[in-house]
């Protein structure tokens, strides 16, 4: 049984207990016929809109679809040889705890390693480690850092912005953010310099003084996935920048114009170079600067890929990526202005209108609707094909999921109307004779040249109390020498039907019929008897 077959069972089980329902129900879809398929699709155009410039219908679906191109598209993103990450992992961790405790371990640890670090001249060393507080229990170790962050001139520090509903009880203002840029799209006499803002900074001055400053918020979509990456904060004429972005003002990179962007995944949790902590530290502790002779011209991030710090998110490409991957990740793609860009939506809708435009048409014309609907799962599989091309060979982003999901939803209504279209026409399906009329009534059979206008054919379905219904012959055999000869016509004549005999007639009084009887208890279409019947029927048609 076909899916379509499978949606109308509960039609027909109604029409059972309600018979009297079965042939008024027909004849409404007999009379919306070919207008129903252009006002379904003005129907799902409208709902595109919607999804597209209102609220989307099923983010779920555009978000499935995105996370799956992500880790299927045959030409993944090519992460940057030049970004490197040193990891403070678990075996760091374990390295380092006999001397200085698990973690927190001592700023001068961290001074030390960037002092080395920065001495073999890389572009950058980013911190993705936050120094909110004093570390009180070691104020020696806290001089040797600030005397790094003062002599640095490549280290780039993540402040937090807190929750935005905080900012009316915080006390530090837009001004106070020495980090922040006045935004260009705002006039300079809108700007608010004393708006407050939550957020919890460095805590040493020696970092605020330096301004390589920027957040280090991620914040996922409703299903707890990260797939945006915030560029800047515009608030009150101000931009608050992220980490990439505000390292991507000094290095000169291409900064993004929106203010969040969609990121372009490298295949792999951890796509790029990594390096034990315990390693550097070792290499710094021993005066190794050979070692550290491999940075140079790198951005070095440091961070934590150990699970005990808690810097696991969710992402389409790992469901366990360390988060210090996708702050990398994001300043690869400012570095090279890679950042996903979709689709204007404006584009995609246009897409949808011609898929259904051109779907309504095929159903108007019912022999190229029939072809298709058999072979229908090609569509899926080509605009499939267009979506992983486009994020293969390009940073533009054509996911087709919800034109395809809107386009199969026609297709679905559409098959289903077509179905009860025939279904009525033939006495079929849901519209099928019921046990009483086949074994209390007289099959009958009449025949019209070809050359009788549809319109004139139908109006005798439309007739009301009309029994009459038409044979659409199959392909093959005897159906064959029949499919372009002519209108095959039957009817149930029931006893008890009375009037009803004569209902054609009524409906159609300008048509000549010649009825005749057929000695046999069911009419199903294709059968051999009633096939005989016809061509006995044809021989005495009427002429036209």
């Amino acid at each position: 049984m076909g899916m379509t077959d499978w949606l109308l069972k509960p039609l027909a089980w109604l029409f059972v207990r309600r018979p009297d329902w079965r042939d008024p129900s027909g004849r409404l879809v007999l009379r919306a016929g070919h207008h129903f398929y252009g006002l379904l699709a003005v129907v799902f155009v409208l709902a595109g809109a919607w999804d597209l410039f209102g609220h989307p219908l099923n983010r779920q679906l555009s978000y499935a679809s995105f996370d799956w191109l992500m880790r299927q598209r045959p030409v993944p993103y090519r992460p940057d040889p030049n970004i490197v990450v040193l990891d403070i992992d678990e075996a760091s961790l374990a390295a380092l705890a006999p001397k200085y405790g698990r973690w927190p371990w001592p700023r001068e640890v961290l001074a030390e390693v960037a002092t080395k670090l920065e001495a073999a001249e890389p572009q950058a060393v980013m911190f993705d480690i936050l120094f909110s507080d004093p570390d009180v229990a070691n104020p020696a170790s806290e001089a040797a850092f600030d005397r790094y962050v003062a002599a640095s001139r490549k280290s780039y520090y993540p402040a937090v912005r807190l929750n935005p509903q905080n900012d009316s009880h915080s006390e530090i203002t837009l001004a106070m953010l020495n980090f922040a840029q006045r935004d260009p799209q705002i006039p300079a006499a809108s700007a608010n310099g004393q708006r407050t803002v939550a957020m919890v900074p460095p805590y040493f001055k020696s970092i605020y003084d330096s301004a390589r400053v920027g957040t280090n918020n991620i914040y996922p979509d409703a299903d707890n996935v990260v797939r945006w990456y915030p560029n800047f904060e515009a608030l009150a004429g101000y931009r608050i920048p992220s980490l990439p972005y505000r390292m991507g003002r000094d290095l000169g990179w291409p900064l993004p114009a929106q203010s969040r962007t969609l990121i372009n995944w490298p295949r792999g949790a951890t796509p790029y170079r990594t390096v034990e902590f315990a390693e550097a530290y070792r290499a710094a502790e021993s005066g190794d600067d050979a070692f550290f002779a491999q940075f140079a011209g790198k951005i070095v991030l440091i961070g934590s890929t150990a699970p005990i710090l808690n810097d696991i998110k969710a992402t389409p490409v790992d469901r366990l990526h360390p988060g210090i991957f996708v702050v990398a990740t994001a300043i690869d793609n400012t570095k090279h202005g890679r950042f996903l860009r979709p689709l204007d939506p404006a584009w995609m809708w246009g897409i949808e209108i011609l898929m259904l435009a051109g779907s309504a048409r095929l159903f108007s014309r019912t022999k190229q609707a029939l072809a298709l609907t058999k072979y229908f799962f090609i569509i899926p599989g080509v605009l499939l094909s267009v979506s992983l091309l486009s994020v293969s060979v390009s940073d533009l982003l054509v996911d087709l999921s919800v034109p395809t999901a809107i386009v199969l939803g026609y297709f679905t209504i559409a098959k289903l109307f077509d179905t009860l279209y025939r279904n009525f026409l033939s006495g079929t399906g849901p519209f099928a004779a019921n046990s009483h009329e086949t074994t209390t009534g007289k099959l009958q059979v009449a025949c019209l040249p070809a050359t009788v206008p549809r319109d004139r054919v139908l109006r005798l379905l439309l007739g009301r109390g009309s029994p009459v219904k038409l044979w659409e012959p199959t392909d093959t055999g005897i159906g064959e020498l029949w499919a372009s000869q002519g209108w095959v016509l039957w009817r149930w004549l029931r006893p008890e039907a009375g009037s009803a005999g004569t209902a054609a007639a009524k409906a159609a009084p300008e048509l000549d019929l010649n009825w005749f009887d057929v000695p046999m208890i069911s009419a199903q279409a294709g059968s051999f008897v009633f096939a005989q019947a016809i061509v006995s029927a044809a021989a005495r048609r009427p002429a036209p």
